[in-house]
């Protein structure tokens, strides 16, 4: 008889370990700096999931490029290596190139007009991303871009005269550039400091706070002080991955994802301005533009345009659609 109890009670002891739901780990990376707004509100976001799933569903985060580039995560969702990641520019565009509609070259100039037109887009750009296998999580807006370079730029000449560090790999927008009369480069975000410091490159489009956090502001000491395009990023998840997480939890994960965007937002506005202060005392010199010269980066820049619609017409029309109803309104 004792030997059947033991049994007995090992049985039970099994079906109740069974029946307990296991854990889901999600692992996500992100090219973003240790330390950064995005990182820390990665790190809350890990927490909240925790405790909204009674550790039932884990964020393992792996930030600063330690797998790659934003294109190389990508390719690794695809596969099943990895399940979720932070992402930007190249990485949006590894997946739906339509995105770039919104970041086109002085197109976008104002933070209303981001806001209104991004508002917007924001639904059409979920369903472009969700058909290709990817849910958003989160969106994630960064800031703006602008010029930094080894030696002044505030003419279309200036940078001409200087190679020029362009994210994207993409054909249409390389040559674009080039069409222009610029010089540009394509290199993996972990290799621009490489480029920089061996004379490969000599300018990026980049935000302040990606200047100072990666230390390209020590090679390229001068920044134009003119927004080229704003950036924005996202929290995306394989879709497969995202069908793992029990469906009564999906909705108060979405929420906390949420309020996370909304507190890296603040951050990364804050903190912008603080890093051309900082940069600024470490030799950063910002060059003002004329309206004069602003009008001729604008006409160099409107054949850009066109690579809009060489990259998604639709979006590219939207995008143009929604950015006229904003100043009509805001004339009336």
């Amino acid at each position: 008889m004792r030997p059947l109890r033991y049994l007995a009670a090992t049985v039970l002891f099994l079906v109740a370990v069974c029946s307990e739901p296991s854990a889901l780990t999600i692992k996500l990376g992100s090219i973003a700096p240790p330390g950064s707004p995005w990182d820390e509100g990665l790190k809350k976001l890990a927490n909240e999931w925790s405790e909204i799933s009674n550790g039932q569903v884990s964020l393992k985060i792996y930030t600063g490029g330690v797998l790659g580039d934003e294109p190389d995560m990508v390719r690794k969702m695809r596969i099943g290596q990895l399940d979720a990641a932070g992402i930007v520019g190249s990485g949006l565009r590894e997946i739906y190139s339509g995105v770039s509609a919104a970041w086109l070259p002085l197109s976008i100039r104002s933070e209303g007009e981001f806001k209104y037109v991004f508002d917007k887009m924001k639904p059409f750009f979920e369903e472009e991303l969700e058909k290709r296998g990817f849910k958003v999580v989160m969106w994630i807006q960064v800031g703006w871009t602008y010029f930094f370079s080894r030696k002044p730029v505030l003419t279309p000449d200036d940078l001409r005269r200087q190679k020029l560090w362009v994210w994207s790999a993409e054909p249409a927008e390389i040559q674009a550039w080039k069409e222009a009369g610029f010089h540009v480069v394509s290199l993996p975000t972990t290799e621009v400091m490489v480029g920089l410091q061996s004379g490969m490159i000599d300018a990026v489009i980049a935000s302040p706070l990606a200047a100072a956090f990666y230390q390209w502001f020590g090679v390229i000491p001068n920044m134009t002080d003119m927004r080229i395009a704003p950036i924005f990023g996202a929290v995306v998840i394989s879709v497969k991955s995202w069908d793992r997480i029990p469906s009564d939890m999906r909705p108060q994960l979405l929420q906390a994802a949420q309020r996370a965007s909304l507190s890296m937002a603040g951050a990364s506005i804050r903190t912008e301005g603080d890093a051309v202060n900082i940069m600024k005392t470490y030799g950063l010199s910002v060059h003002p533009i004329s309206p004069a010269t602003k009008e001729e980066w604008n006409a160099m820049m409107r054949r850009f345009h066109r690579l809009g619609t060489l990259l998604d017409r639709e979006a590219y029309e939207k995008v143009k659609f929604y950015l006229d109803e904003f100043h009509k309104n805001d004339v009336n």
